[in-house]
């Protein structure tokens, strides 16, 4: 199990969170199930959110601020969420 901080809308990914699940990819795509959130990795960055480099260690940040809010996700002040890795899905399951 794994633990993410999202806060002001996005999503907070450190390196070695990132290497495991995403390595070499540059986007995802966050979808919702049932009560939970589905963050998967895409090759394609056309219509997916970017995994964008937020300092010199690796660390990454998803922008998904427009996601919580048509989602009734509030998420502007820090929170951390459980995140576990499904491979059947190939995505990282967040319970928000």
């Amino acid at each position: 199990m794994e633990v993410l901080t999202i806060q002001k809308g996005n999503i907070y990914i450190s390196s070695a969170q990132y290497e495991t699940y995403f390595g070499g990819v540059d986007a995802v795509v966050l979808l919702k199930r049932e009560n939970v959130f589905l963050l998967m990795p895409v090759q394609n960055a056309s219509g997916g959110l970017l995994l964008k480099i937020r300092n010199a260690d690796g660390d990454r940040v998803v922008h998904a601020a427009e996601f919580f809010m048509l989602n009734d996700v509030e998420c502007q002040e820090p929170r951390t969420v459980d995140a576990s890795w499904n491979t059947d899905l190939a995505a990282l399951i967040l319970s928000i």
